[in-house]
């Protein structure tokens, strides 16, 4: 069913199969994180009310996952193998749930429709580098509005882990050496603490200020 958002007019495509006709169904806007409420028709077309459109709406590419309230997410976007397998786990006790796309475009079209509050990013994700990294090249520009819940980790051969001129000249929030294996575990958490504390401090002050709901 298509959707859109009542507070920024994002456009989205909501799963049929986890729609039941006749009920209530709400989700948060991945980009402004708006709580939307729409009423499923009982043929699963869409419908005005809460925030549903009745026209055409945009296509999405829609994947249409959403999760429970509240989960942390974390893309994890690297070839398959133990490495990635070891990323999920640590990141699993960190308390994100790992998402693992099936390639470059997946992976794109989720950033575009749903929140993830980390990505780990290897450069050469599906034989890429960081020049022509589709995913990198989506995350630098964004609007920081949405960029700023994002953490991202770029993963390489080349960085020195946790150097922090490296990441901001590159505009993540974190680099990691690929040879750091056995550091992975500490680097992620310092890492992610580091992020956490300072954007608690934002966002605190931006919702007392009446900027943020």
């Amino acid at each position: 069913m298509k959707v859109q958002c009542e507070n920024c007019q994002t456009k989205l495509n909501l799963p049929d199969d986890r729609l039941k006709p006749g009920a209530e169904f709400a989700f948060n806007c991945p980009k402004c994180q708006h709580k939307n409420t729409v009423q499923v028709p009982t043929d699963n077309s869409a419908a005005p009310a809460g925030g549903a459109e009745t026209g055409e709406a945009e296509d999405t590419g829609g994947l249409g996952e959403f999760y429970a309230e509240g989960t942390k997410l974390a893309l994890i976007c690297f070839d398959a193998g133990p490495l990635r397998d070891k990323l999920a786990k640590i990141i699993t006790e960190l308390g994100y749930h790992s998402v693992f796309p099936k390639s470059t475009r997946d992976a794109i079209e989720r950033i575009r429709i749903t929140l993830f509050h980390v990505i780990l990013l290897d450069e050469n994700y599906e034989g890429q580098n960081r020049e022509n990294n589709s995913i990198f090249q989506l995350l630098q520009p964004m609007d920081m509005s949405t960029r700023r819940r994002i953490f991202l980790a770029l993963f390489g051969k080349d960085y020195k882990t946790l150097d922090d001129m490296a990441a901001y000249a590159m505009s993540v929030n974190m680099v990691v050496n690929l040879s750091d294996e056995a550091e992975l575990t500490k680097a992620l958490q310092k890492g992610l603490a580091t992020y956490e504390r300072f954007y608690k401090v934002f966002f605190e002050t931006m919702r007392e200020l009446g900027k943020l709901a």
